[in-house]
């Protein structure tokens, strides 16, 4: 049973940034590496890292650039080749298992496959699985693992279950998380070697969207008590339970209820979306008799009976790279055409107009530019105004604009973020984190993106800053 392991460290939290560094390594049946994929990629011409990603992977962006070979596209078809190399190997489908990688690493591998003209999917051939569910259903289920965490947390106020909380609770890191990519890797193969002779949970096979199997028997109204981690600590209790009923299902995907959430007031807010191989989503197979609750129950599928999963989400307003997914299979094909043939014509018979956003892109972020020409550097400053002056909207519908977080940060908010974050570390004697956060102004000061528009985007005091 071969099984793909993988890390990513990024530039930005959101997939419109770009991969850093990337390590995959392929593990037989008894979770011996095999064979493995890692490297750096060179950042692009549009890519400003963001000051907390860099702290948070340490990534020193001078040196990275000097040391990095290959471009995004070099590497995503490097990247493509080992994957497609595991599945003949394992003549069939892998498990393709990262930490958090269904919030965070398999949506920002996609993108970037996509927006290089590379097919994410593979045919059907790679499962994507997630360690974090399982530490999750292991701290739910095993008093071994349970203890350990929180005798490793006294003290604390709040449940962590991050890699490197696990990881030290349970003795298999020491020091410092690495944050780098095949370390994290390797770390990450410990830990589930660890979960399945320890717990009996083997995470290439271990389903946690656990509701996939009452899809098909589910009885209108009957009410299931989903189970998640106590975050806090000073309840007795490790775990919360809420009552749920199911609303529709369809295929991998479903519409749950959360009757907790309904009984205090009946909004849109009470609506889980679930899919399989993505959420976790932990219940027993005795469903809840209570008349109460059901009573409840009955009253919430009434109150969303005219909800589906076909009018469930709002129109996909966003940048096509923080949803990635709004492209279709046959744009994506004819994206793909255009970017490895190198002919944007390949495109205009496509009528979703997101392919063409990332062909210009492409071009702008991989081409030979010449600067110097004027149409040229006009292009690339128009996109840095877009992006870098707070244009580009990042959540998929924007209901309230105030609210933090709806659209990327301003170049000027994270210049500014950086100056204060140098400050801090300098007051703390963080040696190591002022010298991250010089060679990121470094990087900063002598990009294309500055070069083209500097002067409209950051205000020459801060520029001027050291």
């Amino acid at each position: 049973m071969y099984a793909i392991f993988y890390d990513l460290e990024t530039t930005s939290k959101n997939p419109i940034g770009q991969i850093l560094n990337y390590s995959f390594i392929l593990v037989d049946e008894d979770y011996k590496p095999v064979d493995e994929l890692s490297g750096l990629i060179r950042i692009s011409r549009l890519q400003m890292p963001e000051p907390g990603a860099i702290l948070a992977n340490r990534t020193d962006l001078v040196k990275h650039q000097a040391e990095a070979v290959d471009s995004e596209p070099v590497a995503i078809k490097k990247i493509e080749a080992f994957i497609a190399s595991c599945i003949q190997r394992a003549k069939g489908a892998v498990a393709f298992i990262g930490y958090n990688s269904a919030r965070f690493d398999l949506g920002y591998l996609r993108t970037s496959f996509i927006r290089n003209g590379r097919n994410p999917y593979f045919g059907g051939k790679i499962s994507p699985r997630d360690l974090y569910h399982v530490v999750q259903k292991a701290y739910l289920t095993s008093e071994k693992c349970r203890t350990a965490v929180r005798n490793h947390l006294k003290g604390e106020k709040r449940l962590s279950l991050s890699l490197q909380t696990v990881a030290h609770a349970l003795g298999l890191l020491e020091g410092v998380q690495a944050h780098e990519s095949r370390e994290d890797v390797l770390l990450t193969i410990r830990l589930a070697e660890w979960l399945q002779r320890e717990c009996g949970l083997d995470v290439r096979s271990y389903e946690a969207y656990e509701g996939f199997k009452l899809h098909s028997t589910e009885k209108t109204g009957t009410v299931y008590h989903q189970e998640e981690p106590e975050y806090d600590l000073a309840e007795t209790s490790y775990s919360r339970k809420v009552p749920v009923c199911l609303l529709e299902a369809s295929g991998k995907a479903s519409l749950w209820i959360n009757l907790e959430r309904f009984a205090e007031k009946a909004g849109p807010q009470c609506i889980m979306w679930r899919q399989l191989m993505k959420h976790p989503f932990f219940i027993p197979n005795q469903a809840v008799q209570n008349p109460e609750v059901g009573k409840l129950a009955r009253s919430a599928l009434s109150t969303f009976s005219k909800v589906s999963l076909k009018n469930y989400f709002e129109k996909s307003t966003c940048d096509i790279e923080q949803d990635i997914y709004r492209l279709d299979f046959d744009a994506q094909d004819l994206l793909a055409k255009a970017i490895q043939g190198g002919d944007r014509e390949a495109l205009a018979e496509c009528r979703n107009p997101d392919a063409k956003v990332l062909w210009i892109r492409h071009q702008l972020a991989h081409s030979e530019l010449n600067l110097a020409d004027a149409r040229t550097a006009h292009t690339l400053r128009q996109y840095a105004l877009h992006r870098y002056g707070g244009k580009v909207q990042l959540v998929k519908s924007v209901k309230d604009p105030s609210e933090p977080g709806n659209y990327h940060p301003s170049l000027h908010e994270m210049w500014g973020e950086l100056i204060r974050a140098r400050e801090g570390a300098v007051a703390l004697g963080r040696t190591e984190d002022k010298a991250l956060l010089d060679s990121l102004e470094t990087f900063y000061r002598t990009s294309d993106i500055v070069r083209v528009a500097g002067s409209d985007l950051v205000p020459g005091i801060v520029l001027s800053a050291a």
